[in-house]
């Protein structure tokens, strides 16, 4: 077999001479009589370049960058050329071209950028990012760094190295080693997408290796409060102060739907009065920014009333309720009343898209206008419809279905007496 004639060579695009007097310094490849060609990235003077060389003459500190850079570019070419030729048996000068361009692309790290992430979103907290949401992005980062040291014995990965073999593994860990459920599974596949967007963004990798993963989804049962139930709250005496005004703010959310974060930031000003005296609440979710729409039923108002006395335009109305109180408040009360499923706040907000909207024949794109949800897909899933509501619209069904053939079904009868009869 005959030995591949191989060269390199650096020289300067003169046609291409940019307005600061320099030219673009390119490389070229020669394999066989093959040739291409490819940019440096580095630039020089015309009069700067030494052609027989194929280096800067200037003696200067950038020129002898730019003299490293070249001396380095020559052997990473040469050992790539080296290796090729050991792996493969043969070499163009295109494909020795495009393995150089590949080897000079960025490298990101995968838990590097996910440092990055996390310090980026740090200011933001309070802010534009919910405290939990952040707490999930550093724990999902905890349990990745978990399984690259414990499974794959690595401190970190190259974006370049991640493949559907990497998320099937780090799923199977999660779930036998871990013992974690598949809600906490999800927090990290979702926090692992928003890096592979990154690393897109910053074209550490063209596709996203993880594309035809899909996350087994945990099944997710909303809880709420039948009509019995909610009326046990309402009515059953609570002499404790702190769950008494807990179980006010908890009615408030189950007649309004607002969530217990956006009950919080609640103030006069959101607070709308309408030309036929009827009120209703206009705030911005801090969850999607949607705006919700609320009517006040009398019970929310009579609440409201309470609390929003004396109070300016500009000032929160509701006493501070963090979730470790709400938690707290909550499992009392749901023993005070008698609640076996196990009382929690959240379960206010799907008591008002059940039991106060659709069992009472609100249509789903009005809740969803109330609950402040960006698209209707997820009205459905917290808006779940009771087997009351079933049995009601069925019964309702039956008179009007009854009405309309009642001729038709007495004709049958009739019919049927005279065959009878013969």
């Amino acid at each position: 077999m005959a030995r591949s004639t191989f060269k390199t060579l650096f020289y300067i695009n003169r046609s291409k001479q940019k307005k600061n007097g320099k030219c673009p310094i390119m490389g070229r490849i020669t394999i066989d009589g093959e040739q291409v060609q490819y940019s440096t990235g580095k630039e020089t003077a015309p009069d700067l370049w030494d052609s027989r060389k194929g280096r800067c003459k200037s003696t200067g500190e950038e020129g002898k960058d730019i003299n490293r850079y070249l001396q380095a570019k020559e052997e990473q070419t040469q050992t790539k050329y080296q290796e090729l030729v050991w792996q493969r048996g043969y070499i163009t000068a295109e494909l020795l071209k495009r393995e150089l361009l590949e080897e000079d692309k960025p490298k990101g790290f995968l838990l590097e950028e996910a440092r990055l992430f996390i310090e980026d979103k740090r200011p933001c907290v309070g802010i534009t990012v919910a405290k939990p949401t952040f707490a999930n992005y550093i724990y999902a980062a905890q349990l990745i760094e978990s399984y690259l040291c414990e499974r794959l014995g690595m401190e970190d990965i190259r974006y370049s190295q991640l493949n559907y073999g990497f998320i099937e593994g780090m799923d199977f860990y999660l779930k036998s080693e871990r013992n974690l459920s598949l809600a906490t599974i999800q927090i990290v596949v979702i926090f692992l997408r928003k890096l592979i967007g990154i690393g897109q963004q910053k074209k550490y990798i063209r596709i996203d290796p993880f594309v035809d993963y899909k996350a087994e989804q945990p099944h997710r049962t909303r809880r709420y409060l039948t009509t019995e139930e909610l009326q046990r709250v309402l009515q059953t005496p609570i002499i404790d102060k702190q769950f008494e005004r807990a179980r006010q703010l908890f009615l408030f959310c189950a007649f309004t739907g607002l969530a217990r974060a956006d009950m919080q930031r609640l103030k006069p000003k959101h607070i709308i009065c309408n030309a036929d005296g009827t009120e209703e609440i206009r705030i911005k979710r801090q969850k999607t920014d949607v705006e919700a729409i609320i009517p006040l039923l009398p019970t929310a108002r009579q609440i409201l009333s309470i609390y929003i006395k004396d109070k300016k335009a500009d000032e929160l109305i509701f006493p501070n309720l963090t979730i470790r109180k709400a938690s707290f408040a909550c499992v009392n009360i749901g023993q005070i009343c008698r609640i076996e499923k196990g009382l929690t706040f959240h379960m206010a907000r799907h008591t008002f898209s059940t039991t106060i909207c659709l069992s009472n024949g609100i249509s789903m794109e009005t809740l969803s206008k109330m609950l402040g949800h960006s698209n209707i897909g997820t009205t459905q899933i917290y808006g779940k419809i009771t087997d009351h509501k079933i049995q009601e619209d069925m019964t309702a069904l039956s008179h009007r279905e009854h009405s309309a053939f009642e001729d038709y079904c007495e004709s049958i009868a009739r019919q049927s007496a005279v065959k009878q009869q013969a």
